[in-house]
């Protein structure tokens, strides 16, 4: 399985190959010299094997040829070879991710192009050649830059994907903490209790004590009653979170994604309608999920304010925003507002991005 993810991978640098064929056709036909055939396949072994090597000095060596191959071939053969400085921007990329400007590969891949436009610039060309290479030159050079851009946005989607993986990871742990400690501290006991009752009425009826045995079988229905119910409460938190509870959590989940949240709570109800607070936790936790997940943003705030009648929720972010407001925007938001006859208003899509939810107490 592995050696075909591996494949798959590799399969766009096969693809590229095809480009190869050109020399091999300007042989054939006549127009290159035949010589140049023994050239280009040990090219193309060498543009091959460098995915492969895991020595880094035959990665060198193979490295060096191919820069040499793409060197002489647009000097002494054709100019338009210069394109093949393609294979050299795919490889640094997207298989040796070079990042810094120090590898000798990144050195070399400029200095093979500087020196090959200086060369036909300064060398016996017409000036309709002399244009189209030096537009090569900038395409490459374009090539390269936006290559390295797009490798650059995938590594941050990726790495971006893994902490939000990491932090789901953290939260239901914490989940499954709080609920391990819930069922510990109201369950745990009881069956202890229940045991040692059991125990002591299975004694008493042994000695044909049957009043006193009854009233410890009344005593494990009335403990297994309540348990019961304790239980029930228990599955019913789990679906149901307080407003205090979950700015806690946000708290927790912002601090993990190293973003700084500022909560200024103003509710001052004690007791909230179960859909007020079902509504509003869940507002909340869609509004830091987005910016989490989608703003880029190191700072945010939330503000809740109570008035008589609703409950007002104020996102704010430094993160991207939004490039237009289309209507389309917070649509996960928009329809759980919609069913409580809410209002969402973006009152600043950037710098910073500000978002206004309005609740109503009452449908």
């Amino acid at each position: 399985m592995k050696n075909l993810i591996k494949k798959l991978a590799n399969f766009p640098f096969y693809i590229s190959l095809i480009f190869f064929a050109f020399p091999i056709t300007y042989v054939l036909d006549g127009s290159y010299p035949k010589y140049t055939l023994l050239l280009t396949l040990p090219a193309i072994i060498c543009y091959i094997s460098m995915i492969y090597a895991n020595n880094k000095y035959i990665s060198f060596i193979l490295w060096f040829y191919l820069s040499c191959y793409i060197i002489y071939m647009t000097i002494w053969i054709h100019p338009m070879n210069m394109l093949f400085s393609f294979y050299l921007s795919n490889l640094i990329v997207w298989h040796f991710k070079d990042i810094s400007f120090r590898s000798y590969r990144i050195t070399s891949f400029f200095t093979i192009l500087n020196f090959l436009i200086i060369a036909i610039l300064f060398g016996n060309y017409r000036i309709p050649e002399k244009f189209i290479m030096s537009c090569f030159y900038v395409l490459c050079l374009a090539t390269f830059i936006f290559q390295r851009k797009a490798y650059f946005d995938k590594k941050l989607k990726e790495e971006h994907r893994k902490h939000n993986e990491h932090i789901n990871i953290l939260l239901a742990e914490n989940e499954r903490n709080r609920i391990s400690r819930d069922l510990h501290d109201s369950i745990g006991h009881v069956f202890v209790m229940l045991k040692l009752k059991a125990e002591l009425a299975e004694k008493l009826l042994i000695k044909n004590k049957l009043e006193e045995a009854q009233n410890e079988l009344r005593e494990i229905i009335e403990i297994s009653t309540k348990s019961m119910h304790e239980t029930r409460s228990i599955i019913n938190n789990l679906k149901y979170r307080t407003i205090n509870e979950e700015l806690k959590i946000i708290e927790d989940i912002t601090s993990l994604a190293e973003i700084k949240c500022k909560i200024e709570n103003n509710i001052y109800t004690k007791e909230l309608s179960s859909w007020t607070t079902t509504t509003t936790t869940m507002i909340l936790k869609e509004l830091i999920n987005n910016i989490i997940k989608h703003s880029n943003a190191d700072n945010c705030s939330l503000i809740l304010n109570e008035k008589q009648n609703d409950i007002t929720i104020i996102s704010t972010d430094n993160g991207v925003g939004f490039k237009e407001i289309t209507g389309n925007e917070l649509k996960s938001i928009y329809e759980r507002i919609k069913i409580v006859n809410g209002t969402i208003t973006i009152i600043s899509k950037n710098n910073p991005t500000k978002i206004q939810v309005i609740i109503p107490k009452k449908l």
